[in-house]
Formats: C-alpha cells, structure tokens, sequence
C-alpha cells in the first residue's frame, strides 16, 4: 500500500507538474518575447535577453494602443456586470433554496440547461434586442446580456441549501420582511460564495470577446476587443509592442486570481461536495 501511495503521488505530482508548465508557457513566452531584443527571433525567443527594450515596449504599448481605455472600459463593464450578476443571481438562488412554488424543478432544470448552450445560438436575437432598444455601444449594451449566469446561480444555491431554514422562519417571525430577511440575514452569510462568483464571472467578463465586439465600436472599447483588433493586417505596430499589451492585458485578471484564489477553490469544493 506504501509503494502504491508513493506511485500515486509521483504520477499526481509529474501529471500536475505538465499542466502547469502548459498554463504558464504561453504567458512566460509573452514575457520572454517582450523583454528581448529586436533582432531576436519572436518564435525562437525563451529566454530574456533585454530588460530595457521590454521597457520600451511597454510604454510604447500604452502610447500607442488604447490600453487605459481598454482598461477603464472593461473595468466599468465588469463592475456593472458584477452588480446585476449578484443581485439576479443571489435573489435566484435564495428563491429556489427557500421557498415552494409552482414548476419550481422545472424552472431550475431549465436554467441549469442554460449553461449547456453555448452563446452562438442565441447572440443574435440578443443582438437585435439590444440594438432595437438603443443600448448598443453602451456600458448597459455590453453589461445587461452577461448578468444572468446559470452557474453564478447554482453555487450560490448550494450554500443556501446548507443554511438552516430555521434561520428563515425565526426572522419571519420577529416581523422581518421578504427582502429584509434577505438583505439583512441571508445575503451577508453567503460572503464566501459571493466572493467565488465574483471572481469567476470577474475573468469571464474581462476575456469575453465575442459579445463585446458585437455590440460596441467606437464609444466602448474593452480590453478584448483593443486587443483583437491589434491582429487586424488593417492596424500596422511593431510585433513586439503587440505582445507588450498582451502581457500589460493579462495583469489584471492574473492579480485577481491569484488574490482570490483561495475563495475560488474552496466555493467550487464546496459547490460540488455535500454533507
């Protein structure tokens, strides 16, 4: 059983070893690319052969690619997606968690179906909703259609559903209202799921691309879509600058992660074992 353990953990260890050398590579290439000279090679370039010159890069990424735009765009598309994502979402779950009403299995059945469609099939009566109704190019165009999230919904469910109804009941009781009983008591304790979520649909919202370059032009420019349009033939830059605001894009949801990393784990372990 030792010797079995043993062999376990070596192939655990070298199989997670492997993946985790295919997850970083791409973002140490950016970094090694940007931080080398000119007359290296992009595709042959491993190693960091030039601190200053990835310095020049960098800034001549952010003066000539709208990288603050980019940036204060996505920020102020994530923060209100963030907000109607935890407001839809939360009352969502604490509805299914709590309360009965009719068809209330199959609702759930068919939000959790959601999660199995991929965004193609639907994007364009979306997109002919919200352009008929004027939020194209607009925060609340790019925002409204990324709040709903059937699995925002279902890990948050699975943390009201190991909060003791009693809870409920003694609130009601001490004449505490539908939505004061969820604000005041129910939303507060469901802090380390609500962490989970944000972070999650934080990354999502930040790399989204399909729908962003639908809906907006020149108004809104998320960090996305400056990104795609550097691999326009259309928009002549230096190679290198390019993957300068690659590396620059990915600092943000990689702070993100990493400060948060621990709320991630723990709301998915928790989401996907009870008892």
């Amino acid at each position: 059983m030792k010797k079995l353990n043993a062999l376990e953990r070596v192939i655990t260890y070298t199989v997670a070893f492997i993946w985790l050398l295919v997850c970083v590579f791409p973002l140490y290439n950016l970094l090694s690319v940007t931080f080398s000279s000119d007359s290296s090679d992009i595709t042959r370039t491993f190693i960091p052969n030039s601190f200053y010159n990835g310095l020049s890069k960098i800034w001549l990424a952010f003066t000539q690619v709208d990288i603050i735009k980019g940036t204060l765009d996505s920020t102020l598309i994530t923060i209100v997606t963030i907000i109607g994502m935890l407001f839809i979402c939360s009352l969502a779950a604490y509805e299914f968690a709590f309360f009965q009403f009719p068809l209330k299995k199959l609702l759930f059945a068919v939000i959790m179906s959601s999660m199995m469609l991929p965004m193609v099939l639907y994007i364009v009566p979306l997109y002919r909703f919200v352009v008929n109704a004027g939020l194209s190019d607009t925060i609340s165009g790019v925002s409204m259609p990324l709040m709903v999230r059937a699995l925002s919904v279902f890990i948050l469910l699975q943390f009201l559903e190991d909060m003791p109804l009693s809870l409920i009941e003694s609130a009601r009781i001490d004449g505490a209202g539908h939505f004061r009983i969820f604000f005041r008591i129910v939303f507060p304790l469901m802090r380390n799921a609500i962490i989970t979520v944000t972070v999650l649909m934080f990354l999502l919202v930040w790399g989204s691309y399909l729908w962003p370059s639908l809906v907006t032009s020149a108004n809104i420019r998320p960090m996305s879509v400056v990104i795609a349009s550097l691999l326009s033939p259309n928009f002549w830059i230096d190679e290198r600058v390019k993957i300068a605001a690659m590396l620059i894009s990915s600092i943000v949801p990689l702070a993100i992660y990493f400060g948060f990393q621990k709320y991630i784990i723990d709301g998915i372990t928790t989401s996907g074992v009870k008892g």
